[in-house]
């Protein structure tokens, strides 16, 4: 989703108020929020960078232009100039389009090898 079009402009504020709210001032967050004919709805909110052992790190490196939740972190602690360039929200258009996908089996038995 574009960072210009309609859904971050109303779920972008929601998740700053959620952090607000929780008190989570500093550090990546991780949250999931289903928009509703009502408006957005809460999920999960945690004070936690995204899962999957980083995998995604490089998808999002390319989707920002160059920076993820980790390197901005270390920023956060490291580096104040480098982390006052971070835009609060990703740039528009989007640099590249990627997505993450889970293979799940529903089959028994072993796995003996892999390609």
């Amino acid at each position: 989703v574009d960072p210009s079009s309609e859904e971050p402009k109303v779920l972008i504020p929601y998740n700053f108020g959620v952090l607000d709210a929780l008190g989570m001032a500093h550090g990546p967050s991780h949250g999931e929020v289903i928009i509703t004919k009502d408006g957005p709805c809460l999920v999960e909110m945690n004070c936690r960078a995204h899962g999957a052992d980083g995998n995604w790190v490089p998808l999002a490196r390319s989707l920002t232009g160059g920076y993820s939740q980790v390197d901005v972190a270390a920023s956060a602690y490291l580096d104040e100039a480098e982390f006052d360039k971070i835009p609060n929200s990703p740039m528009s258009p989007l640099q590249a389009h990627g997505q993450m996908i889970y293979f799940v089996s529903f089959s028994k038995g072993k796995v003996k090898r892999t390609p």
